[in-house]
């Protein structure tokens, strides 16, 4: 394990992206506990808090950004490290503090100042994970394409199961392959229609997508979980044995068996991204 850890971080970080398909589906929540789970495996981890509006990812840290991505770009001498946030958990955060759209809008010197000073920082990192903004936004098509990872999460409601289905969908059509594409059904209330739901959401997305969606997880709805937000401690460090951490910790050791040398370096990824680059 110690040489693919030595591996990844020659290679840059895996980058793994939460989206869904509507809001209100706990996705922060997941993303915050998932890379405390993968802290406490000893990995070393950034949470990109890209769910513009919401700062949800500060909240449940309980921490407020002074500084944001915004204010590296409006700032000439400004450095990256002065927006990295290490929080008492161990596990650092970036706040954008704009619309994450606006960075494939920068003119091209400020795209080569941001490459070289994120490049520099994210080699210290086996994992970043990005919270994105409910929906797919076409202009982050790069950002969404460029994941190892991508967790998509739902709930069993009807409009969520719908929206997800549209989001994947979308995701297909798009021509985007993550290393791997995970549902994740959050809030479930009754396990054996929670299940019931997955596999009728995943059947359709089979059917009428033409993709065979590998990789499902089902959170229990759990009251502390709710507690945790209230408190702003989060729920695996403090209730490792209810449903929602235990399924936590699956989905970060279904992410730690899958690790894998990168088809593409995380700084072709990155120019890619800014448009400064072509990943062949």
């Amino acid at each position: 394990m110690q040489d693919q850890a030595e591996g990844l971080r020659k290679h840059g970080p895996q980058v793994i992206s939460l989206m869904s398909g509507k809001g209100g589906v706990g996705k922060s929540i997941i993303a915050v506990n998932l890379a405390l789970v993968l802290k406490e495996r000893g990995k070393k981890v950034l949470v990109f808090d890209a769910d513009i509006g919401f700062g949800s990812v500060e909240i449940l840290f309980g921490i407020t950004a002074s500084k944001t991505l915004r204010d590296f770009f409006h700032s000439k001498d400004g450095r990256i490290e002065d927006i990295i946030y290490s929080t008492s958990y161990g596990v650092d955060i970036i706040s954008s503090g704009m619309d994450v759209e606006d960075l494939i809008t920068f003119g091209s010197s400020n795209s080569s100042r941001f490459f070289d000073a994120f490049v520099g920082v994210l080699r210290r990192y086996d994992f970043v994970i990005i919270d994105f903004p409910p929906g797919f936004n076409e202009k982050l098509e790069e950002f969404y394409g460029r994941s190892d990872f991508l967790l998509v999460v739902t709930t069993n409601e009807p409009t969520s199961l719908v929206n997800t289905y549209t989001l994947i969908k979308l995701i297909m059509i798009k021509g985007i392959e993550p290393n791997e594409l995970m549902i994740v059904m959050n809030m479930v209330h009754d396990m054996r229609d929670g299940r019931k739901a997955l596999e009728r959401l995943t059947a359709v997305i089979e059917k009428f997508v033409g993709y065979t969606v590998k990789s499902v997880h089902m959170l229990k709805y759990d009251p502390f979980v709710r507690k945790s937000v209230d408190y702003q401690e989060p729920f695996v460090l403090k209730r490792k044995i209810i449903q929602p951490s235990l399924g936590i910790y699956g989905i970060a050791d279904k992410i730690l068996r899958s690790y894998y040398r990168p088809k593409v370096s995380l700084i072709d990824k990155i120019k890619a991204l800014l448009g400064i680059g072509v990943v062949r």
